[in-house]
């Protein structure tokens, strides 16, 4: 009896001690994304970077869409509203072991208006280092979300020696809790843990291994064969074959919208019975049901619910094929021929949609958006390539309409994307704005906005550009994102981040 006692005792041990033993720290955490980093210059291109944790920004976003401390540990602005003060954290080490100081910080937002677009639109007469840690940021107009610009990841901190002496960046030498250790652009990054992190939660994990990976069946079946310990950005699809194979699936609800974006300069959509016939014409419910399989939302507006600053009273389009036809027809597109295409003055109604595969339910729903279309006259043809391909297709105006996927909260304030999107002299650019929208009540609401400080008073502003987006249509708003992610069940502590700004890896064990 003692014995089989003891043994009992003993295996209750053994059990508890690989329990305890399952998660551990160490090993090599490996991640698939649509997107390797197209650059090493952090103030060009910064997104992969801060989100894998290899550097940081003076403002970050939590969970709850709120901003927080990071390299700045307060900030305030004057009773004028010109001048903005941060106040940095004392003993934060870059990877090489350098100090982060306030001249450090300010040498960096400095490189950043020169060579990057960040702070472009921002009214900035100076950026100057007050002592070691305390830095301020002087404007000559009140612009109230300039801690919000100042979280994106173009924003953040790089080492003196992340630079060759003309300036370039050769490595980026950051601050998180991971520090790079190589990159092979457009695919690949590979890091290692940073010890000496100055943060509450140093990284679990020996390694991380970011992996851009456009093709979304090549994530897929990666994470199926055990090759990604986590795929981002999966199709409604893979999720039952991938919960057949053991992996856990997350989604998350996030800052993005499915638009498509009307070509104002020329064609067709120049008139606005156009545009809101294609919107009657969009049965975004069989969007959502068919093509997201129930994962997302039918678009009111431009803002998803989940962001504070969507304008919630709005009606969107129903889906009607009859008020469609009307619009065209008052707008002299009428099928004079009988073929099932409507035309103008002898020119048929046949434009082009351009959309891109990274995102795996983009190209299925320019599919049945072209079905849709058809039942009202118009013809679409649709060009189908990666990203990159497709923005130089928008830049250039060879298109009807575009499609594409747009993160609203890159910067999590909505100054940055309703300026980037819809002012005036903005849109011309490249992008992937309204092209050619002009409007200038919109202009003039979109400055009001940036100037006023008083958030009540702010999401009344919004409030109204929304109501004036929809009645303009410059684009039309399909369906709200969910993003979906796969998991494997060696993977401990992995959250979605609503704006996809960190993935904070360095939160995660491996079994």
């Amino acid at each position: 009896m003692k014995c089989i006692n003891l043994k009992s005792i003993l295996l209750t041990a053994l059990l508890i001690l690989i329990a305890a033993s399952a998660y551990a720290d160490g090993g090599t955490l490996r991640v698939g994304s649509p997107w390797g980093p197209k650059t090493l210059d952090v103030h060009k291109s910064g997104y992969v970077f801060q989100r894998i944790g290899i550097t940081e920004s003076m403002v970050g976003v939590d969970f709850n869409l709120k901003f927080t401390p990071l390299l700045a540990e307060k900030w305030s602005i004057s009773d004028d509203k010109l001048t903005w003060t941060f106040n940095l954290r004392k003993g934060v080490k870059f990877h090489d072991g350098t100090l982060l100081t306030a001249p450090i910080m300010v040498d960096n937002l400095k490189r950043l208006m020169k060579v990057g677009s960040l702070l472009k639109s921002i009214p900035i007469e100076s950026i100057t280092a007050e002592n070691d840690l305390v830095l301020k940021i002087k404007t000559s107009k009140p612009f109230a979300p300039l801690p919000a610009y100042l979280s994106k990841g173009e924003a953040s901190a790089l080492a003196p020696s992340s630079f060759d002496a003309n300036g370039k960046v050769i490595k980026p030498v950051g601050t998180g809790p991971f520090a790079f250790e190589s990159c092979k652009l457009k695919d690949s990054i590979t890091t290692k843990r940073f010890d000496e992190y100055w943060g509450p939660q140093k990284a679990k994990v020996d390694k991380v291994i970011y992996k851009g990976i456009p093709d979304t069946m090549t994530r897929t079946a990666m994470m199926k064969s055990g090759e990604l310990d986590i795929a981002q950005i999966l199709p409604p699809e893979a999720i039952a074959s991938l919960k057949s194979y053991g992996k856990k699936i997350q989604t998350k609800p996030i800052g993005r919208t499915r638009i498509v974006g009307f070509n104002l300069e020329k064609g067709p959509f120049t008139d606005k019975k156009v545009r809101l016939a294609v919107n009657y014409a969009i049965n975004r419910q069989d969007l959502v049901d068919y093509v997201l399989e129930g994962i997302g939302e039918p678009a009111v507006s431009l803002f998803p619910p989940v962001i504070f600053w969507a304008n919630t009273k709005l009606e969107g389009f129903p889906y009607s094929p009859e008020k469609a036809k009307q619009l065209l027809a008052e707008a002299d597109w009428k099928d004079t021929d009988g073929d099932g295409i409507i035309d103008k003055n002898g020119t048929p109604f046949e434009v082009k949609l351009v959309t891109y595969t990274e995102r795996a339910t983009l190209p299925p729903t320019a599919e049945v958006m072209q079905s849709q279309l058809q039942k009202v006259g118009i013809k679409t043809n649709l060009v189908v390539v990666q990203s990159d391909a497709a923005k130089k297709i928008r830049d250039s105006g060879d298109f009807g309409m575009f499609l594409v996927g747009r993160n609203l909260l890159f910067v999590s304030d909505p100054d940055y994307n309703l300026n980037a999107d819809y002012f005036s002299t903005l849109t011309v650019k490249p992008g992937w704005g309204a092209y050619h929208y002009n409007n200038p009540e919109v202009d003039k609401l979109l400055t009001q906005g940036r100037h006023e400080f008083d958030t009540d008073k702010r999401k009344k502003i919004y409030d109204k550009i929304q109501a004036i987006l929809l009645e303009d249509a410059p684009m039309a708003y399909l369906n709200y994102y969910t993003n979906i992610d796969a998991v494997g069940p060696n993977v401990k502590g992995y959250v979605m981040h609503p704006v996809e700004q960190c993935f904070h890896l360095e939160r995660i064990e491996l079994n």
